[in-house]
């Protein structure tokens, strides 16, 4: 059946032509034979001009991961840092040149403002210029339970004796202290004086601490 022809009437046996393996360019214009063969792939470079086997490699990946480790470290150490915890409001003692002279219930008035100066500029519409005007502190309200102290009442006493002078003006401060009794804060002021007093209210129906109160005029607060 070597010299049959198909139905398609395809070429026979006796016309076709050997192909040999050595041939010339194809009828698409081919590689031919005698164009050089593509080498290993160990040392080609391709179209886009990528790495060869000449160009160093990458080393381990241990020394990929050295930037993660060392930020990682750095950021256990941050967060591995301790805050103080907030002190509570209920141990605190007034001090006055350095004496302790009592322990207080309450204690208010740190606190100061500054006047707003407001001032208008012609042709400008969209805003006013505020400037800082005087500052003033408030006056210190403290609250206590009576005791046989009478430091607190002799010092107001000089005042309702008009026996004011410089030596009435004292310095002194509100001291913080935690549950173990240690100083953590202290509220020091300067130029003190009593500027009201104020005794006790008394009930025989009542159970409460009978409490004074003192207010104090100064010249400023600054804390340590």
């Amino acid at each position: 059946m070597s010299d049959w022809t198909g139905r398609g009437k395809g070429r026979s046996s006796k016309n076709q032509g050997t192909v040999t393996a050595e041939g010339g360019p194809g009828k698409g214009g081919g590689r031919s034979g005698s164009q050089p063969t593509i080498e290993s792939s160990s040392s080609w470079t391709g179209k886009g001009g990528g790495r060869s086997s000449s160009q160093p490699s990458l080393g381990d990946s241990s020394s990929l991961s050295t930037r993660s480790s060392s930020s990682g470290s750095s950021g256990s150490s941050s967060s591995s840092s301790q805050t103080d915890d907030p002190e509570g409001n209920f141990v605190f003692a007034l001090e006055i040149d350095g004496v302790e002279v009592a322990q207080f219930l309450e204690c208010s008035g740190l606190k100061t403002s500054t006047e707003v100066f407001e001032l208008q500029e012609g042709g400008m519409n969209h805003r006013v210029h505020k400037l800082p005007g005087q500052s003033r502190w408030e006056n210190i309200t403290l609250r206590y339970g009576v005791t046989s102290d009478t430091t607190l009442l002799e010092w107001r006493g000089e005042i309702l004796n008009d026996e004011f002078d410089a030596g009435s003006r004292r310095n002194g401060s509100i001291v913080v202290k935690n549950n173990q009794m240690e100083v953590v804060r202290r509220y020091n002021f300067e130029g003190a004086w009593p500027v009201a007093w104020e005794g006790p209210s008394f009930s025989s129906s009542s159970s409460e601490l009978a409490i004074e109160m003192v207010e104090l005029a100064h010249h400023g607060i600054y804390v340590s």
